[in-house]
């Protein structure tokens, strides 16, 4: 698999965690200039941007330890441009969230998926 689609694959089972928890999809790999956003996600009053991290295992700190404060930084940018794009959403708590998908992809693998809410803030 390239790099692309094993992307793809984590964010296929992210979504799938995601509704089978209760959210809604409201975007899927919303771009714009600076940034990304892998999903955004509604439930009840919460508006929550989410990061779909992989790693096939734990070295280096794993799927977590990868989201760096400059990816924090473009997501937030990107959650800006979002509500500015949507301002009906405006009047939603938001959150910045992240899925880690660790394990061997294809279909008879063990994942593990880890979703860590409010993964990190913005100051200011």
């Amino acid at each position: 698999m390239t790099t692309t689609q094993i992307g793809a694959w984590a964010e296929s089972l992210a979504l799938s965690h995601i509704k089978k928890s209760g959210w809604e999809l409201v975007a899927h790999n919303f771009f714009c200039k600076g940034g990304e956003i892998d999903i955004v996600a509604r439930r009840h009053n919460i508006l929550a941007f989410i990061e779909v991290k992989y790693r096939s295992n734990k070295r280096m700190g794993g799927a977590i330890a990868s989201l760096t404060p400059l990816k924090q930084k473009r997501i937030i940018h990107s959650a800006q441009v979002f509500l500015q794009t949507y301002p009906t959403l405006r009047k939603l708590d938001c959150r910045f969230d992240l899925i880690a998908v660790e394990g061997r992809n294809g279909s008879d693998s063990q994942v593990q998926i880890q979703w860590l809410e409010n993964a990190f803030i913005t100051l200011g």
